[in-house]
């Protein structure tokens, strides 16, 4: 999930979550060690991950979830919560996201509240029931690989960025969801999406 760990960051980042997606890379193996296995291992597999798709996906439609207008797959989580991101938009191109090819990421949306140092971004990504991240991030570090900076003031905000998503991206489903705080813990945004890169 490089592109979308750094989607994530990009949004939660500017209108406080692009840098998301990149974090992927330090994980592909972890995936890839899924397709190596014998092939008996691979049919349990298989099962496996038909079973947990299920189950997630009838949980999924009890979430407190809402769609972000723009097409993409990405929404607000824990949407009941009091949250300083309002997003208007989110739309990514190609959608959907495509193995080797750049994505481009453009985000709209106001910041109740500026952004300080100190404000973090609690990151899980899922490939299937494998759990390949869980990883808690400082914003204002981060958003710099993005060409951002802290503080980001409150206010409209619109952002446009171009990321690569690697040529070996292990085929499937992942799940990814982004919750940023501010320093004070005051709920920025939790964001989550589900991206699946066909079996060629």
């Amino acid at each position: 999930m490089v592109a979308f760990t750094k989607i994530a960051f990009t949004t939660v980042a500017t209108l406080t979550a692009v840098n998301s997606l990149s974090l992927f890379n330090e994980y592909v193996d972890r995936a890839l060690a899924v397709f190596n296995t014998p092939s008996d291992l691979n049919s349990q597999y298989d099962l496996q991950q038909q079973n947990f798709f299920h189950v997630a996906n009838e949980a999924h439609a009890n979430d407190d979830t809402k769609p972000v207008p723009g097409k993409s797959p990405i929404e607000v989580c824990d949407y009941s919560s009091k949250q300083l991101l309002t997003l208007d938009e989110i739309t990514i191109s190609p959608n959907p996201p495509e193995a080797g090819a750049n994505l481009t990421f453009t985000a709209k949306g106001t910041l109740d509240k500026t952004i300080t140092d100190g404000a973090y971004v609690e990151v899980d990504v899922r490939y299937g029931f494998i759990k390949l991240i869980h990883q808690t991030y400082d914003i204002c570090k981060e958003i710099t690989k993005v060409d951002l900076e802290c503080p980001i003031e409150k206010g409209k905000q619109v952002i446009t960025k171009e990321v690569e998503i690697p040529e070996e991206v292990p085929p499937g489903k992942y799940l990814v969801t982004a919750r940023a705080f501010t320093k004070d813990d005051e709920y920025i945004t939790c964001l989550t999406a589900t991206v699946e890169f066909p079996y060629q």
